[in-house]
């Protein structure tokens, strides 16, 4: 690729940063029905052309931003105890940020405004979809690895417990959604005590 090309690829990346961030903040702010795209792309100073170069739609954007935003969020309590085959690292991890508020992301686009989204656009609920299944995946695998390593288990299935972490996190949502109060710490505690050997 030459030095043209690259920076051209360069700038292009950081025109779609720049409306996904812009969306990110939007969204947050006004639901994800709430801004014009004409609001987000002023918000991230580009036109609607530079909208359309890089998103067929606004399901696209929506796709892009939740994408980033919780994958993101995965990554982070996924990568805490992944490299080392620590499930309690992630379980941890997760109820300190619930605790602490961090969880649900307190500055994204609400829980139902996703699930919302998600039931009107099978495009957003595929993806969706999708990134809960790599998060499944990468659950299973540390569980796996855990129990290879004698920390957890060996009579539970490793794909069960990552569904079962799945549904916490989304049983989480919504309970934050409706001020349940919801004790992280012991869930987490009781959790890693049913798991570990």
């Amino acid at each position: 690729m030459s030095g043209e090309s690259t920076a051209r690829a360069a700038a292009a990346e950081r025109t779609r940063d720049a409306l996904v961030e812009a969306a990110t903040a939007l969204f947050a702010e006004q639901g994800l029905g709430g801004p014009s795209l004409d609001a987000i792309c002023a918000r991230a100073g580009f036109t609607r052309g530079a909208f359309y170069v890089h998103f067929k739609t606004r399901d696209d954007l929506i796709v892009a931003v939740v994408e980033r935003v919780m994958g993101a969020f995965i990554d982070a309590m996924v990568a805490a105890g992944e490299a080392s085959a620590d499930l309690a690292a992630i379980v941890q991890t997760f109820a300190l940020a619930v605790e602490n508020g961090a969880f649900p992301l307190p500055s994204a686009v609400r829980p139902h405004q996703v699930i919302e989204a998600c039931l009107r656009s099978d495009k957003l609920r595929a993806a969706y979809l999708a990134m809960l299944a790599r998060a499944r995946l990468r659950l299973a695998d540390t569980v796996r690895r855990g129990q290879r390593e004698g920390r957890l288990r060996d009579d539970v299935d490793a794909d069960a417990v990552a569904q079962l972490l799945l549904a916490v996190v989304l049983g989480v949502e919504v309970a934050s959604e409706l001020s349940v109060p919801y004790d992280a710490r012991a869930v987490a505690e009781l959790m890693l005590r049913s798991l570990s050997r």
